[in-house]
Order: structure tokens, then C-alpha cells, then sequence
């Protein structure tokens, strides 16, 4: 029978993290190869009498496939120059993958002389396998476009992705909606990614800050304070926030107040702003008050229509206008344009058909005859006949 070369993942922390069955597979070894002596969890079992021999090359530092050959080749030299081994164990940093270039090569290579048993690295569901798929398309041998990617360069796509998991919601199709939601997360995997390069924060600090924050503001679950409704939670929420925000600032500056993201969508930046100064006390007392502050915004920019010397600003006081009503009403503005808007293009799409069953053009009506078509199924709309959206 020839011998077994297990390959494991020692992740980036000490062997207490490692599972109970690879720490058995690493005492019964007749040979540990690794790529760092230094690493946390080689550093504790030379520390348990374990022998660990280091190879010259790493992982880590192969930026081609021809140094993915010679760290390849160097372990199938220090595993021939031992004849009384049954098994052996390369123990590689991080979470490689079973199916990765690592494995694939290590099968290719020495299938002759090893059984290669790759079984104990990330299985296809954890999250492990994840972020060693991600590591593995940014590394020497990887994908050229996913290596030339930045933080900068890849900025339009976690808008795009955030907008489609909306999208995947509305439409409630969970398959879909997996998919989207997988999409998005890619993203916080590749900006980790290439923050960990540049030895900005890893993955791991991510998941660490998430954490602690949702600890720290969630005392009512995780500490004494006691909360009972949904306002009382936002009550503290937003104490224990503003008391992080202002740690460690000597001042506050008037420009500091707002901290919000200046590409947020026009209409989530609006209701942003006023929720931020409703705070402190500056807002309406009821729905009454925005609703006759678009009529005299309207009146407003009725003027300027016929001036047109400040047309952009009235109509832009208008729209936060209608925001401040949608607060109100307890209506998210930006949702609510998007239904209006989804709303317009199905009731088109479905007078485009009336013309087609007709025989007409659109092209070649006049409006009159196109308010027509859309009267009739407006009309269709309200009777039922064509359903309501």
C-alpha cells in the first residue's frame, strides 16, 4: 500500500483551533512538512515535541506557476529522502482548498508514490472555502482580473449587488434571492482580501468588529439594561452610538454632525438628514407641517419655471419636501419611488400590448390616442380585470 501525505490547513491562529481529528492526524505522522516554523500553530507543537521540518519555499511568497512547480517539487524531495514513512502531513497556512491549484498539483505530481488525501481542508459549504477560493484567484497563479482589482475598482459592484439582493426581495424568489445575497457577500470577502495584502485588517477583524459592535449595542440581550420595546432599543442604540462616535474627539465640529455617506441615493440622503436633525428637536410636529411646506415649495417653483434662475434649486427644496411627507407617513421614500417607477413600467408595457393586439403603432399615435390606451387600462386595472400592482 503505497503511503498517505495528508494536507491540512492550519488557519492563522494556534492549535487549539485546530478540529480533534487533524490534531491526531499530526501525532501519528512520521513526517510534518509546513511552510513557516513560525506559524501559530507549529509554534505549539514544537512546544509539544513535535517535529515539524520547514521547507524553503512558501506558499505564500509563489507568485508563478513556475514557483508553484518548485515549492511542488521540494516537497516531493523531502518526502523521497525518507524510505520509512506511512504517513506524512503537509501542513500549509490559511485555508487552502481541496479542489486548488495546491492539491490539484500535489495529486498530480505524486500520485505515483502517495495516496493524497486532501478530505480534512474546507468543505463546500464553510465559509473556509470561501475565502480560500478568494485568496487562491488574488495569488500568483490566480485570476488576471481579479488581481488587478482595487477598492476603488470594484466600488460600482457592491452598488450593483446591493440593488439586485433588493431586487431578488421584491420579487421574492428565494433561489435568487441565495444567489444575490452570495453575490454581495463576495464583495466584503474581496475587499478583505485585498486589505489583508496590504496589511490593512484581515476577514477576521471584519467578523471581530461586527461582533463586539452588535455586543456593545445590544446590552438589553447581552448585558443589564433593560428594554422592552423597539424604542427603547433605538433609544439606547443610538446613546451607546453617538457615545462611540464622540470617543476620543476633543471637539465637535458643526460639519461633523451629519456623517453620512456622501453616495447614498439623493432620496436615502434626504431622509438621512432629517432624521439626523429631528434628533435634536428640529422637525414638524405632525405630518400637517411637510404637507404644506410642498405646497409652498410647488408655488415656488411655479415662479421659477417662468424665471428659470434658481429652477434646480426650488425643485430640489420640492423633492426634500415630499421626502420630509414620506417620513411622516411612515413610507420609505426611496422604495416608494422605486413601486411608483416599477409600477409605470408595467402599466406601459401592458398598453404596449393593447396597441399590439390592436394593430397600432406607438410610434405613429398621437398622444391623445396613447392617453387613451393608458386610461383603458388603468380602467382595466382598478375593475380587476388586469390585476392590481
Amino acid at each position: 500500500m503505497k503511503p498517505k501525505l495528508w494536507v491540512i490547513g492550519l488557519g492563522y491562529a494556534g492549535l487549539n483551533k485546530l478540529t480533534v481529528e487533524t490534531y491526531k492526524i499530526l501525532a501519528k505522522a512520521d513526517m510534518i512538512l509546513t511552510s513557516s516554523l513560525k506559524h501559530p500553530a507549529i509554534a505549539d507543537l514544537a512546544r509539544e515535541g513535535f517535529h515539524c521540518r520547514e521547507l524553503f519555499t512558501s506558499p505564500g511568497k509563489v507568485e508563478s506557476l513556475e514557483s508553484l512547480e518548485a515549492f511542488i517539487a521540494e516537497i516531493e524531495r523531502c518526502l523521497l529522502s525518507e524510505t520509512e514513512i506511512s504517513e506524512a502531513v503537509l501542513a500549509l497556512p490559511g485555508n487552502p482548498l481541496r479542489e486548488g491549484r495546491i492539491a490539484w498539483s500535489l495529486n498530480q505530481k505524486l500520485a505515483n508514490q502517495y495516496q493524497v488525501d486532501s478530505s480534512l481542508l474546507a468543505n463546500e459549504y464553510s465559509f473556509e472555502r470561501l475565502t480560500g477560493i478568494m485568496r487562491e484567484l488574488r495569488s500568483g497563479w490566480g485570476c488576471p482580473w481579479d488581481k488587478e482589482q482595487t477598492h476603488e475598482s470594484l466600488k460600482k459592484y457592491i452598488i450593483e449587488e446591493t440593488y439586485e439582493v433588493i431586487e431578488a426581495i421584491d420579487t421574492k424568489n428565494m433561489n435568487n434571492f441565495c444567489e444575490e445575497l452570495g453575490d454581495l457577500l463576495l464583495q466584503i470577502v474581496f475587499h478583505s482580501q485585498i486589505a489583508e495584502e496590504n496589511k490593512h485588517f484581515s476577514l477576521s477583524d471584519v467578523c471581530k468588529g461586527i461582533s463586539d459592535k452588535l455586543i456593545r449595542r445590544h446590552p438589553h440581550v447581552f448585558g443589564t439594561v433593560i428594554a422592552e420595546t423597539s424604542e427603547e432599543v433605538l433609544v439606547n442604540w443610538d446613546a451607546i452610538k453617538m457615545k462611540e462616535k464622540s470617543s476620543g474627539r476633543e471637539g465637535k465640529k458643526e460639519s461633523d454632525y451629519f456623517r453620512i455617506p456622501n453616495d447614498l441615493p439623493a432620496l436615502m440622503m434626504a431622509e438621512a438628514s432629517q432624521k439626523k436633525a429631528a434628533k435634536i428637536g428640529f422637525d414638524w410636529d405632525d405630518y400637517h407641517g411637510p404637507l404644506a411646506k410642498i405646497r409652498e415649495e410647488l408655488t415656488e417653483l411655479e415662479v421659477e419655471i417662468r424665471d428659470n434662475q434658481r429652477l434646480d434649486e426650488e425643485l430640489g427644496d420640492l423633492l426634500f419636501s415630499v421626502v420630509n411627507l414620506s417620513r411622516f407617513l411612515g413610507v420609505n421614500a426611496e422604495e416608494s419611488l422605486r413601486q411608483g417607477t416599477k409600477k409605470f413600467q408595467k402599466r406601459f408595457n401592458k398598453m404596449l400590448v393593447e396597441m399590439e393586439k390592436d394593430g397600432r403603432v406607438p410610434e405613429k399615435l398621437t398622444l391623445s390616442e396613447l392617453d387613451m390606451y393608458w386610461d383603458k387600462i388603468k380602467i382595466e386595472e382598478k375593475s380587476g380585470t388586469l390585476g392590481s400592482f
